[in-house]
């Protein structure tokens, strides 16, 4: 259940991972398998479980219990802390924590979401991975991947020295601006030389 981006060969800018994308398998190639499906499933069920059981109105803490006996009971270990906080956060307002599209239409085949304002959101998913765009339409995914010298036009190096140009000026533009209030206040309070 790793939401990791991909690991960096620093040297060489270029991921580590089979994945280039760094995403879900199961986000970027729906048939393909997840290693984590079964657990994400049974989350997720867990999840529908809390909803239906009437989370709403009860305290995080009440909910966040809801949800450990939940996991407990479909046999699955609790996700971190801050997730299963989001989770109750969520349940906490009457909506389901979504772990991800897929797992989600495939919890809902399995027993209907608590609510019919998400079942007609994950039928709409449905219809929507069901739908074939005509051959050609999108670039292939090898066209997706933009080298990082390309899109900075030089590294970390530049960007940085870029940043340091960028602060300099700004000090300077700082320093003109009081030396010019400087300058301001003290003709304010000089004497007119005018008697009447």
């Amino acid at each position: 259940m790793s939401s990791d981006p991909g690991r960096t060969n620093h040297a060489g800018g270029e991921p580590l991972d089979v994945d280039p994308t760094g995403q879900d398998p199961a986000v970027v190639d729906p048939e393909a398998h997840d290693p984590d499906g079964e657990a994400k499933l049974k989350l997720q069920l867990a999840i529908f479980d809390v909803i239906r059981r009437g989370a709403t109105g009860k305290s995080l803490d009440e909910i966040r219990e809801m949800l450990l006996t939940a996991f407990a009971a479909r046999d699955v270990a609790p996700p971190p802390f801050t997730w299963v906080e989001s989770a109750a956060s969520s349940a906490f307002y009457g909506e389901p924590y979504i772990i991800d599209y897929p797992t989600a239409i495939a919890a809902d085949d399995l027993e209907a979401a608590p609510d019919e304002a998400v079942r007609e959101r994950l039928a709409a998913r449905r219809k929507l991975r069901e739908t074939q765009l005509p051959q050609g339409i999108l670039p292939a995914p090898s066209e997706w991947q933009i080298p990082a010298n390309e899109v900075t036009g030089g590294g970390t190096r530049q960007a940085t020295r870029a940043g340091r140009n960028g602060a300099a000026v700004l000090a300077l533009v700082a320093l003109a601006a009081g030396a010019v209030a400087v300058v301001a206040l003290r003709l304010s309070r000089r004497p007119t030389g005018r008697s009447s």
